[in-house]
């Protein structure tokens, strides 16, 4: 497959890109920093099988021409996982407008420009993939925590209406919902008292790369994956 993977550069979204490399697959990675990217670690077996594209997923065009670029380089784009995120652990009151935008541009806004770069080219092949991270925001409240709470419950939206809009385009909408993963999104006090309580990003890589193996004729319409202790 020709996947493209958004926020690639660290945590859940890089470790999906190694473990799809090592599967075989053909693997674009974007996020904003540029040498994040280069550090992603790929053996020279599949070094042709990455292509980096740095890219910024607040802005549509830019979301557009990426998608461009690499449905250039691979000849199509089979599966789109749309997982650029950022956050800011403060109370609704203490989170500026400014800190609001951002969090909505990335996580949400973010989402509807790749999806709206990749169907075209999922549309005219009557086949695609578009898997979003989101996150068990969604289902269960933590303070500190609302813009990113309130993206994420856009996106989990957007994917259930998105996924009635195109099944019979044969396109496939699933929802990733993680649970507390170890990454560095989290403040470092935070890692450092809950952190052997947390899933790794390598726990959420497998099980995309497991679920990318199901039959054409299956939709997976949602993955909640939680620690086995449970929610911190």
């Amino acid at each position: 497959m020709n996947i493209w993977i958004t926020g690639a550069s660290r945590g859940i979204g890089k470790a999906i890109a190694e473990e799809l490399l090592r599967e075989e697959h053909k693997v674009a990675v974007s996020a904003r920093n540029r040498e994040l990217l280069d550090v992603i670690a790929v053996d020279t077996a599949h070094i042709d099988s990455l292509y980096r594209v740095p890219l910024d997923v607040a802005s549509f065009d830019r979301t557009n021409e990426a998608a461009k670029l690499i449905a250039e380089k691979f000849g199509s784009i089979d599966v789109l996982i749309n997982n650029a995120g950022v956050t800011r652990f403060k109370p609704i009151i203490e989170t500026s407008i400014d800190e609001f935008n951002e969090i909505i541009d990335v996580n949400l806004k973010g989402v509807v420009h790749g999806v709206k770069a990749v169907l075209p080219y999922m549309i005219e092949n009557r086949k695609g993939w578009i898997i979003n991270t989101i996150s068990v925001t969604v289902n269960k409240v933590f303070t500190n925590s609302g813009a990113y709470a309130a993206s994420k419950a856009g996106v989990l939206a957007l994917t259930n209406v998105l996924r009635e809009e195109v099944r019979d385009k044969g396109i496939k909408v699933t929802a990733i919902v993680p649970g507390a993963t170890e990454t560095d999104m989290w403040p470092d006090g935070v890692r450092e008292k809950y952190g052997e309580r947390m899933m790794r990003a390598e726990n959420v890589a497998d099980v995309v790369a497991t679920m990318l193996r199901t039959s054409e004729n299956v939709m997976v319409e949602e993955i909640t994956i939680r620690p086995q202790l449970g929610d911190l």
